[in-house]
C-alpha cells in the first residue's frame, strides 16, 4: 500500500485517536459511576455498565477482522468509529441505567472495530524495518489510557457533569474518522465472501456465556451452567469452522506453530499487563493511602518503557530474530512482575515504579514481536483476521487473569476487610456496597465518605490481602516466558509472507 509520508503520519494519528478513545472508554467511567448511581440509581446494574463494553468489544474483535480482510480497513474502520461515537452520544443523554448500560454496548460494538483494525491498519502502511517501532505507540496508548482514565474521569465529573465523560469523546473521534477518510488509499479487489452466520453466532454466544461466568452475574449454580454453555458452544465453534467454506476464524491458522504460539503468549502477556494496570493502582492509592495521582504516576512507567522496548525491540528482531527479542522481552516481565511480591505498606514509591517500568519494557519487547511476527508472516487478505486474533487472545487473557485474581483476591480479604466495611459505611447500606468491592478505593468521591478512623483499617487489610494477586501476575509472567521459548528460531526475514496483496 503506497502512501506518501505525509499520508503515513495522518492515518497513524487517526488510528492512534481512535485507539485512545476506545482504551480510555474502558477506565475513564469508573471514578464517574458513583455521581452516575446517584443521578439514575440502578446500583444492582453498577458492573455491568463495564461489563457490556467489554464483551461487546471483545466478542466482536475476530468479525470485525475477518471482514476488514474481506471489504477492507478503511470502510471497517469507519464503521467502527460511527458506531462508537453513536453509542458516546446516546450515553451522554442516559436517563436511566437500562438505556445507560445499551449504550454502552454499542460503544463496545464499536470499539471491537476500531482496536484490531488501527492495528492492522499500521501493519499494511509500514515496511518491517518501521512496523515493530510504531506499533509500539499503540502499546504507549494502553498504558497511558490506564493512567489518564480515572483522573480525567474524576475532573470532568467535578467541573462539568459526568454526561461530558461520554461526549468529549466526539469531537476528537470526528477528527480520526476524518483525517482517516481523507488520508487512508486502498487498492484492492474485494473479494466476495459468504457469510458466516453459525460462526458469529456460536463465536459470540460461547464468549459471552464465558466472560459472564468469570464476572459471576449469578450464583454458583448459575455461573457454573453459563461456563458448561460457554465451553460447549465455543466447542461446536471449532466444528463449524473446520466445515464453513469462508470461515470468521480461519482453524489453518492454528496450526501454523508461529500463529499458535503467540496467540497463547499474548493471552498470557495480556493477564500481565491488566493485573498492573488494576492491582499496582489498588496497592498504591488503596494500601499506601496515595492519591489518584500518585497512583497514575505509578502506573505511568508502563507506558514509558513499552515504547522504549518496542523501538530497541524492532532493531533487536532485524538482527537477532524473534525469537531472541520475544526471550529477552519475557525475562524482563518475570523479573518485574516478581519484585511485585515484596510490595508492602514500607515499599518505596521508587521502587514500585522501577518494578512496573521493568515490566512495561518486556512488554515492547515481547507483545510487539509478536504482533510483527504474525502480521508479516501472513498474506495481506488474511492479516485483518490474524491481527485481530492476536488482540484478541491478549483481550481475552487480561480478562480472564484479572477476573482470577479479583476472585483471589476477595477470597483473602476474608472478615476482617468486611468487618471494617461495615464500620466505615456507618450503617449506609449503599456505601457498604460500593465498598465491598475493593477497587471502590480508589474513587475519591467514595473515599471521602469514609471516616478516617477506620479507613486505615480497611487499607491494612487490603494490603495483607493482594499478595495472592500478584502471584498469580508472577505466574502468568512464567507462563509468557515458557511460551516465548516455543517460537520458531530464525531472522525475521525468513518468515515474510512475500504475497502482499489478494
Amino acid at each position: 500500500m503506497g502512501l506518501s509520508r505525509r499520508r503515513k503520519i495522518l492515518v497513524t494519528l487517526a488510528t492512534l485517536i481512535g485507539t485512545f478513545l476506545a482504551a480510555l472508554d474502558s477506565t475513564v467511567v469508573g471514578t464517574a459511576m458513583p455521581t452516575v448511581i446517584g443521578d439514575l440509581g440502578g446500583l444492582n446494574l453498577y458492573p455491568w455498565v463495564f461489563a457490556s463494553y467489554l464483551l461487546a468489544a471483545t466478542v466482536t474483535g475476530p468479525i470485525f477482522g475477518r471482514l476488514s480482510d474481506a471489504h477492507g480497513r478503511k470502510p471497517v474502520y469507519l464503521v467502527g468509529v460511527a458506531l462508537f461515537l453513536a453509542g458516546s452520544a446516546l450515553c451522554g443523554t442516559a436517563g436511566s441505567m437500562g438505556t445507560l448500560i445499551l449504550y454502552r454496548t454499542i460503544q463496545g460494538l464499536g470499539a471491537g472495530a476500531v482496536q484490531p483494525v488501527a492495528v492492522t491498519i499500521v501493519g499494511d502502511i509500514f515496511e518491517l524495518e518501521v512496523r515493530a517501532r510504531i506499533q509500539g505507540l499503540f502499546g504507549a496508548v494502553w498504558g497511558i489510557s490506564a493512567v489518564v482514565g480515572p483522573a480525567a474521569g474524576g475532573l470532568i465529573t467535578d467541573y462539568l457533569s459526568w454526561r461530558w465523560v461520554f461526549l468529549v469523546n466526539v469531537p476528537f473521534g470526528l477528527v480520526a474518522g476524518f483525517l482517516l477518510a481523507l488520508a487512508l488509499r486502498e487498492n484492492f479487489e474485494r473479494r466476495p465472501s459468504r457469510a458466516d452466520y453459525p460462526g458469529v453466532f456460536l463465536l459470540t454466544g460461547g464468549l459471552l456465556a464465558v466472560l459472564l461466568a468469570v464476572l459471576g452475574v449469578g450464583g454458583p449454580a448459575a455461573d457454573l451452567a453459563l461456563f458448561a454453555g460457554g465451553a460447549c458452544a465455543l466447542t461446536l465453534f471449532v466444528f463449524a469452522e473446520a466445515r464453513a467454506p469462508d470461515p470468521i476464524v480461519p482453524l489453518e491458522l492454528f496450526r501454523e506453530r508461529l500463529f499458535a504460539v503467540a496467540s497463547a503468549g499474548n493471552a498470557a502477556l495480556g493477564g500481565v499487563l491488566l493485573g498492573v494496570s488494576v492491582y499496582v493502582p489498588l496497592y498504591v492509592q488503596g494500601a499506601l493511602g496515595g492519591t489518584a495521582l500518585t497512583a497514575g504516576a505509578v502506573v505511568a512507567p508502563l507506558s514509558i518503557g513499552w515504547p522504549v522496548g518496542s523501538f530497541a525491540g524492532g532493531k533487536m528482531l532485524l538482527r537477532t530474530g524473534y525469537r531472541t527479542t520475544l526471550l529477552l522481552g519475557s525475562f524482563f516481565v518475570v523479573a518485574g512482575s516478581a519484585a511485585c511480591l515484596s510490595l508492602d505498606a514500607a515499599t518505596p514509591l521508587a521502587y514500585v515504579i522501577l518494578a512496573v517500568f521493568v515490566i512495561g519494557l518486556g512488554m515492547g519487547f515481547s507483545s510487539t514481536s509478536y504482533l510483527v511476527s504474525v502480521q508479516n508472516a501472513v498474506p495481506w487478505r488474511r492479516r485483518g483476521i490474524a491481527t485481530s486474533s492476536i488482540v484478541f487472545f491478549r483481550t481475552i487473557g487480561g480478562a480472564l487473569g484479572v477476573a482470577v485474581m479479583g476472585a483471589i483476591l476477595n477470597l483473602s480479604l476474608g472478615e476482617r476487610y468486611r468487618t471494617a466495611v461495615e464500620r466505615a459505611a456507618g450503617g449506609d447500606g449503599t456505601l457498604a456496597r460500593l465498598l465491598s468491592d475493593p477497587n471502590a478505593l480508589l474513587q475519591p468521591a467514595l473515599r471521602a465518605r469514609i471516616p478516617e478512623e477506620t479507613y486505615g483499617e480497611l487499607a491494612a487489610a487490603l494490603a495483607a490481602s493482594l499478595s495472592p494477586a500478584f502471584w498469580v501476575v508472577v505466574a502468568l509472567a512464567v507462563a509468557a516466558l515458557a511460551v516465548s521459548v516455543l517460537f520458531p528460531a530464525g531472522r525475521a526475514e525468513d518468515f515474510v509472507k512475500r504475497e502482499s496483496l489478494p
